[in-house]
């Protein structure tokens, strides 16, 4: 018989909290120390159906520190147990306030808090309806990343993804057999480099890459996967040689990626592109959407049943 202690019973509530989104599938961001009270809630997007909120709801919102004397009431005894909250903002759903808490600097943990309430639900809400994706696409319009597929394609496949991170690696077999057997849809890739602080050249190779895709778009794939097979080989310190060798490799003049590289204009669109993300929620990599519909874990899913997926959006483009 297993003994239940309090140390176990905190294990397999962390466990159930935070690997039941997948955290094994995708390369997530670390945790940003919050200097200042919380951000300021986003405003809805185009297609969101939730009701505003009243200014009684938005007033009840929780402070900083009552969520951390929340936090330390539940999990306070076991030394091996860390958290940051990270955002408290209002849901999409009115009455309910959103709460992001990263626990032992894993994915952070969506709760969600009822005012006058000492019981949160801990999930991810999910879009439901029927056009649930529809925010998301209106969001994605604006995704402008080099793309390849069909002129006029039914669906978007659009991956935000990290050059460094090797779940993304195992990603791009599966997203170059979707596309060879979809050619119909249009399959965009936006730049998506995690921080320095977990992976120290992506945002190199992120320069690196936007500027391939605007010199030539058809060998940008052949160069980002490139890239991918050699992640092994690449360093900091090394990091322009080696890109500026896979650039030649794949057609470039090495010279002219890499000035293009440092220049201010492709920062922007490194910026741009993780601003877009950011509206979408994204916080992991590579992040992958489906006729906006969020898929994750991609490498992971059986392929026969992600091509039902894709087949399925197909039928319902649009909606």
């Amino acid at each position: 018989m297993i003994e239940i202690t309090p140390k176990l019973m905190t294990t397999a509530l962390l466990t159930l909290i935070l690997f039941s989104f997948g955290i094994v599938n995708a390369q997530t961001a670390p945790a940003k120390k919050q200097t200042a009270s919380p951000k300021k809630p986003a405003p809805q997007t185009a297609g969101a159906s939730a009701s505003p909120q009243s200014a009684q709801q938005k007033a009840a919102l929780p402070t900083v520190e009552e969520v951390e004397t929340s936090m330390k009431r539940s999990f306070g005894y076991d030394p091996g147990v860390t958290w940051q909250v990270l955002d408290i903002r209002e849901s999409s759903i009115p009455g309910l306030a959103e709460i992001l808490v990263s626990m032992n600097k894993q994915q952070p943990v969506h709760l969600y808090l009822a005012s006058g309430t000492q019981t949160a639900i801990a999930g991810q809400m999910i879009p439901f309806g029927p056009d649930p994706f529809a925010a998301a696409r209106a969001n994605l319009k604006g995704a402008f990343g080099p793309s390849r597929g069909g002129q006029n394609p039914p669906i978007e496949i659009i991956e935000f993804s990290d050059l460094e991170c090797p779940h993304c690696k195992v990603a791009q077999p599966v997203l170059a057999k979707l596309f060879a057997d979809f050619p119909q849809a249009r399959f965009i890739f936006q730049e998506f480099p995690l921080p320095a602080s977990l992976h120290p050249w992506a945002l190199k190779a992120a320069q690196y890459a936007d500027c391939a895709g605007q010199m030539d778009k058809d060998a940008f794939w052949k160069y980002v996967d490139s890239i991918f097979e050699n992640q092994g080989g690449i360093a900091l310190a090394t990091a322009d040689d080696k890109l500026k060798e896979l650039a030649t490799a794949a057609g470039y003049d090495a010279q002219k990626i890499s000035t293009c590289a440092a220049s201010p204009e492709t920062d922007a669109r490194i910026k741009k592109s993780q601003a877009l993300g950011a509206t979408l929620d994204v916080n992991e990599t590579p992040t992958v959407f489906i006729n906006g519909r969020r898929v994750p874990g991609i490498a992971n899913i059986p392929y026969d049943n992600l091509k039902q997926l894709v087949q399925f959006e197909i039928d319902h483009a649009g909606r």
